[in-house]
């Protein structure tokens, strides 16, 4: 891709991204080209895909049928078909972002053809993972009556499909970013553990996103957990069985903060030479710990209650961020904080569960 299109394709990507995220599009903007065009498309296609899973007008077989032509988004034809059955999907979706995002499709596409054959190859290995995670989706839920997964580990297989798959992305982004800047640089970031930080954002995405999916018939909390409290998923509509839950929802705050211990490890493996690489990484960990510390208190069954880091926080962060690009020491001092305040702020509401 010549640099003119990598522009244009940024340009794109920012005036859809304003409208589909929050907190994202502070990470993808500062990082230098190529790896910012790249992680701003791998986002729009599978933002496209989650627009499409989420919309209750679609049916199930057609949201396959798409998921299907999205796998094969570089083959002409597939790509072809694709645009013209999202375009026709545009009308139903409220959200403006979303909207544009399935009206400017055919431009994106456009766009993607334009890319080298080795970023494609990350194109497709993402959709191809993102789109599994999506069909389980489709499977477990097919709305009305709220349903769960069965079991813990179809819970763990669906944040690393969803969320492990990008967290993948993104550390093969940065390895060929870190090659390009710095020949003699070692320890790139570990694949491993951007898998499990990628994992780790998800289930904080489930946590804070409860009480919105169980009123659209989805329950994550897997039936395996909900046993032992002899509660089923309809239960969840109620916001009065949240103390009936807290055990289950602190261990699942426990297995993201296990995985987001990842994080130390992987900024130290970007050099600092490569700060906006090591911003774009220690944003969104911080903002995920800070939203499990809000959780963690939150009544996840009640839509009203919703967690949500302020935007005064993340302009905070931000803002403090300086001494945090040049020292791995005070960014695990910075995480460890968190951590700490998220493990007595536990204990100290007498929350049973695994220590973190």
């Amino acid at each position: 891709m010549e640099k003119g299109d990598r522009a244009l394709l940024s340009g794109e990507i920012k005036s859809i991204l304003k409208d589909v995220s929050r907190t994202l599009y502070l990470s993808v903007t500062i990082l230098p080209e190529p790896v910012k065009t790249c992680m701003g498309m791998g986002y729009l296609l599978c933002r496209a895909m989650d627009t499409v899973v989420d919309s209750p007008q679609v049916s199930a077989a057609e949201k396959l049928e798409i998921l299907g032509l999205m796998r094969g988004i570089g083959k002409p034809a597939d790509s072809s078909v694709l645009i013209g059955r999202l375009l026709a999907l545009s009308n139903a979706v409220v959200n403006r972002g979303e909207k544009e995002l399935l009206l400017k499709f055919g431009k994106i596409i456009s766009l993607y053809e334009k890319f080298p054959e080795q970023d494609k190859k990350l194109f497709t290995q993402l959709v191809g993972s993102v789109a599994d995670g999506m069909t389980m989706d489709i499977g477990a839920f097919p709305g009305g009556a709220p349903r769960a997964f069965k079991t813990r580990l179809e819970l763990e297989r669906y944040c690393s499909l969803i969320g492990g798959a990008p967290g993948l992305f993104w550390a093969r982004l940065y390895r060929e970013a870190i090659r390009r800047s710095n020949p003699s640089a070692a320890g790139f970031p570990s694949e491993k553990d951007a898998e499990m930080i990628g994992s780790a954002l998800q289930m904080t995405n489930i946590l804070k996103d409860m009480a919105a999916d169980i009123r659209i018939g989805r329950c994550y909390i897997p039936q395996e957990d909900l046993d032992p409290k002899n509660m089923r998923p309809a239960d969840l509509l109620h916001s009065s069985n949240m103390a009936r839950l807290r055990e289950v929802t602190v261990r699942w705050i426990s297995w993201a903060v296990d995985r987001l211990d990842q994080s130390e490890a992987f900024v130290s493996a970007i050099p600092k030479t490569e700060i906006a690489l090591r911003a774009a990484v220690i944003w969104p960990v911080y903002w995920a710990m800070d939203t499990l510390q809000e959780a963690a208190h939150a009544n996840l069954l009640d839509p009203k209650d919703r967690p949500r880091v302020k935007r005064s926080r993340i302009y905070a962060t931000i803002a403090s961020t300086p001494p945090l690009l040049l020292s791995n020491t005070a960014f695990a001092h910075g995480y460890r904080f968190r951590r700490e305040t998220l493990l007595v702020s536990i204990v100290g509401d007498n929350f049973e569960g695994r220590a973190i």
